[in-house]
């Protein structure tokens, strides 16, 4: 087989394409990573302060309170998302840093996870921010079937921590414990549905949720248990 030489006008030709080549693939890889930049969120959301003068009354509230499934595909203002934040494990008391849910002994071990198209977030009281801990938009991955929470612009999710005991000849029943955080996480996630219907947002309680998958997904320990889940989104 003869080998074909390139001439001084067959390599003119030669390089003429390459750049067209080139051109072409600088095209179609630009937006890409434009779109990449645009759609990367914030490692720490800074929550402002929660407006508690405004919004339902208590009676209103609870009047309008109902579960949802079907939510607009839109996303939160950031007054609500940080009224709902505080309403689940906020603090209401900075002197004594206490918080707007009871709990047993003062000891608060219940921790609130926000699931967003820009990942997972883990709620700080403290700061009233949210932290990243995952970049991924989890939210598919909750519950294959109810394709609601797909495009929901929150979920939240109440993970438990191991409580010390208060004295080490007296362990920590764990049934006994584990009911206490259900009960605790409850009174969480009523807080949040009064806020929400304040709001005029929807919301539901779920259980059924890949409780495994979160867990891997938030870089949660074998200590921590996720007790429930709850969606916020704007009603269509």
């Amino acid at each position: 087989m003869k080998m074909k030489m390139f001439t001084g006008k067959n390599l003119k030709k030669l390089s003429v394409a390459v750049c067209a080549l080139g051109i072409l693939a600088g095209a179609v890889v630009l937006p890409v990573k434009a779109m990449a930049a645009e759609t990367k969120a914030p490692a720490v959301i800074t929550l402002s302060a929660p407006f508690t003068k405004d919004g339902l009354t208590v009676m209103e509230a609870l009047d309008r309170r109902r579960s949802s499934r079907s939510f607009a595909d839109a996303a939160l203002q950031e007054k609500q998302l940080s009224a709902l934040l505080w309403a689940a494990d906020g603090i209401n008391r900075p002197e004594s840093g206490k918080r707007v849910h009871p709990t047993t002994r003062g000891i608060y071990n219940i921790d609130v996870y926000a699931v967003m198209a820009g990942g997972i977030y883990k709620y700080d009281p403290e700061a009233h921010a949210l932290n990243r801990v995952s970049p991924v938009d989890f939210r598919p991955q909750i519950n294959a079937k109810q394709t609601f929470v797909h495009t929901a612009p929150l979920t939240l999710f109440f993970v438990s921590n191991p409580v010390p005991p208060r004295d080490p000849s007296h362990p920590v029943n764990p049934e006994r414990q584990h009911a206490n955080n259900c009960l605790v996480a409850g009174t969480m996630l009523q807080s949040v549905a009064l806020v929400a219907a304040s709001e005029g947002l929807g919301t539901c309680v779920r259980g059924s949720v890949d409780k495994a998958a979160f867990a891997k997904a938030a870089g949660l320990s074998k200590e921590q248990t996720v007790l429930i889940s709850q969606t916020i989104g704007i009603l269509p």
